[in-house]
């Protein structure tokens, strides 16, 4: 999947299709073109059972990646699950689904087709901890 989906059904059919128990979205209205860095919703395993939030997408950039630059744009695809970096974030009690109903999939640098699909999926997703991260708002700087 590229860097370009939406989620254009209600929270009732997110609750539904990921069994979510608590909603913390208040009114959700539809999300059209989530790129990163934008906050989108999630559902997310706490103590008190699923819950569906918002959550801004990306991970906190690796410090190599950051050399030269005054904020942190973050990372959409981990790849190297070995890093250290990575590996704070990759247990189940991160773990989460993104939900969504048509994403972007690049083909070339000049065409992104957008496939659509009339009922939400999801994909699976890590959602760091703020204060794990220091990732505190939009293009942080910490």
């Amino acid at each position: 999947m590229c860097n370009l989906y939406s989620v254009t059904k209600g929270q009732q059919a997110i609750r539904e299709l990921a069994g979510a128990m608590h909603d913390r979205t208040g009114n959700l209205p539809p999300h059209y073109g989530i790129f990163p860095d934008y906050a989108a919703p999630i559902v997310r395993n706490q103590p008190e059972g699923r819950e569906l939030m918002m959550a801004r997408w990306g991970m906190p950039s690796p410090v190599f990646a950051l050399k030269g630059k005054k904020s942190d744009p973050g990372v959409t695809n981990v790849r190297n699950v070995k890093s250290p970096h990575w590996r704070r974030w990759l247990g189940i009690e991160n773990r989460c689904v993104v939900p969504w109903t048509s994403f972007s999939e690049k083909k070339s640098c000049q065409t992104a087709p957008v496939r659509r699909f009339g009922s939400p999926s999801t994909i699976p997703g890590h959602w760091p901890s703020l204060r794990a991260s220091g990732r505190v708002g939009p293009r942080s700087g910490k």
